[in-house]
């Protein structure tokens, strides 16, 4: 699954959220500096916000004065904590507003927080209310695509017309070192490189059941790192943190080194070692992470670029036959076969 930019549905994230903040903001004027009482009106409240996970209420000088409350109850060791370096905390006076996203210390997940300030009938600034969404529950414009079936091969091109295609052959490090960061340090175990559509196909540690789809202007996104938790990498994987940079690079090399070989998708699995090639004359090939990173590639190539031109001159000595047959031999017979019948 692929989150889209949260900033293209903030109207309909507000649409959701501000009318039950408002109504929990007014209630809670009631109550702001009866502690017990505020937990309360949070706890009554917290049902009435969809989709929400963690409420609470702020002073206007950035100190929780509310406990946390959840779905399990209400938390009493979290009142009192400074939370002026928030970065909702910048715009403590609007009525409402959308977090970016960030990673929730207790949970490591990706969140967004809805901020709804808190005054009295005179107007006069109290703080705001604050309710943490776990991005992964919220109904934003997402896409499975378990059931699309991506490219696996290229059509045949010149080098000088793929290169400047898309944004993965136009920034291979850049791709190279993403991928790299998310492996390494938010639990990714299996990435599929479309270079063709400039895609990737990335399956988590957390979710290994379904896989998530990222173009190219996705994946670049500096808020990337943000929809995977920061996870060890795993002791148990069959790929060192080294073979997977290295693996990278190589896919990197394969994808530029001909004008008519040339790698078309890739993928690495770290659990099992293994490495997917897709050329665009060889088909499919795979292999282990040792056996491709000692493969003798340049020999390969040609090896390849031979066949490929063997089959081509085959094709066109084939041609050059037919057509030959058909101007010179081909009359000959119709004539002798039209004097035999009479």
């Amino acid at each position: 699954m692929w989150v889209k930019d949260i900033g293209k549905q903030s109207k309909a994230l507000k649409a959701i959220f501000e009318p039950n903040m408002l109504k929990l903001s007014k209630a809670c004027v009631l109550c702001w500096s009866d502690l017990e009482r505020l937990d309360n009106i949070l706890s009554t409240y917290f049902s009435s916000i969809p989709y929400c996970h963690l409420i609470y209420a702020v002073d206007k000088f950035g100190k929780q004065i509310s406990s946390n409350i959840n779905a399990y109850g209400i938390d009493y060791s979290y009142r009192n904590q400074d939370l002026s370096k928030r970065p909702y905390s910048i715009n403590l006076k609007r009525n409402f507003m959308l977090s970016s996203v960030y990673i929730n210390q207790n949970t490591g997940c990706p969140c967004i927080s809805a901020v709804h300030s808190v005054s009295d009938d005179s107007q006069q600034f109290l703080g705001f209310i604050v309710a943490d969404f776990d991005l992964r529950n919220l109904p934003l414009a997402i896409s499975s695509d378990k059931g699309n079936s991506l490219p696996h091969n290229c059509k045949r091109r010149q080098a000088s017309e793929f290169c400047t295609k898309n944004a993965f052959d136009k920034y291979p490090n850049e791709l190279q070192g993403i991928l790299h960061k998310l492996i390494s340090d938010h639990g990714l175990f299996h990435v599929t490189i479309h270079y063709a559509s400039a895609q990737v196909m990335l399956w988590s540690m957390d979710d290994p059941y379904q896989y998530s789809i990222y173009d190219a202007k996705q994946l670049f996104d500096q808020d990337m790192y943000l929809l995977y938790s920061r996870l060890p990498y795993p002791a148990n994987a069959k790929v060192s943190n080294d073979q997977v940079q290295q693996v990278l690079e190589h896919f990197n090399n394969l994808r530029g080194v001909d004008e008519q070989i040339y790698l078309c998708s890739a993928s690495l699995n770290i659990m099992n070692g293994m490495v997917g090639l897709s050329f665009s004359f060889d088909g499919t090939q795979y292999m282990s992470v040792d056996e491709f990173l000692n493969k003798n590639w340049h020999h390969w190539f040609e090896a390849v670029t031979l066949s490929v031109k063997e089959n081509a001159d085959r094709k066109k000595e084939r041609f050059s036959i037919n057509k030959n047959f058909e101007k010179d031999f081909l009359p000959i017979l119709k004539t002798r076969h039209s004097v035999e019948l009479m």
